[in-house]
């Protein structure tokens, strides 16, 4: 049961309440679905945790001490049906988090060791070599970028055309390194976050972990 389903069944079993009082009790109810929303929860959760919207209505009836007014036949179907229907609205959503069996010791060895040839063999060299790419990127663009600084020097401690020159081209050289940067820079997160999901990976198909599935 979601929210909007949660909020219209209270609503119309509070329905014996006045409008102010009823608006109170609904104003109460959204904000604990917006305080649990923000804590991480889903609104199926809330609602479980909440209970059951007839009965939180019926225990408000009886404490304010308002007797249910008898509904005619036009009440019977017509308010809402598919919560007759549901056979359980509060039950969990289908990904919920399935965790494998514990592996025993000689399986948990027997996929360290596979994991760890496979890696060795497949991964560890092209791993290396793009690490390598990556860091040699950022070195020759951090030392393209500062290069101006060595054409000041250069026109400040013996000014001359060919200073100058070298000034203007350092210049070019700063761009083009700033230019690296700008691309090197969501590549290196892209990488990384590639290598933490392996290794997260890695580990869970050795010792095990939750998954969840739709």
């Amino acid at each position: 049961m979601n929210k909007e389903h949660f909020m219209i069944e209270l609503k119309l079993s509070l329905r014996d309440l006045d409008e102010s009082e009823r608006q109170d009790v609904m104003r109460d109810y959204l904000e604990h679905f917006e305080n649990g929303l923000a804590e991480g929860k889903t609104e199926e959760q809330i609602a479980k945790e909440l209970g059951s919207p007839s009965q939180i209505a019926k225990e408000i009836l009886t404490t304010l001490g308002v007797k249910p007014q008898v509904k005619g036949p036009e009440y019977s179907q017509g308010d809402w049906v598919s919560f007759e229907n549901e056979k359980n609205p509060y039950q969990e959503p289908s990904y919920q988090p399935r965790r494998h069996n514990p592996n025993s010791p000689l399986m948990t060895v027997f996929k360290f060791i596979g994991l760890g040839f496979f890696n060795l063999v497949f991964v560890l060299g092209p791993a290396v070599a793009l690490l390598g790419c990556l860091f040699a990127g950022w070195i020759t663009s951090i030392a393209f970028t500062l290069t101006p600084l060595g054409g000041i020097f250069m026109i400040v401690t013996a000014f001359s055309t060919a200073s100058l020159f070298q000034f203007f081209f350092t210049i070019l050289l700063c761009g083009v390194g700033l230019l690296l940067l700008t691309l090197l820079y969501p590549i290196t997160i892209l990488i990384f976050k590639l290598v933490k999901r392996y290794v997260l990976w890695n580990v869970r198909t050795i010792f095990g972990g939750p998954y969840y599935e739709n």
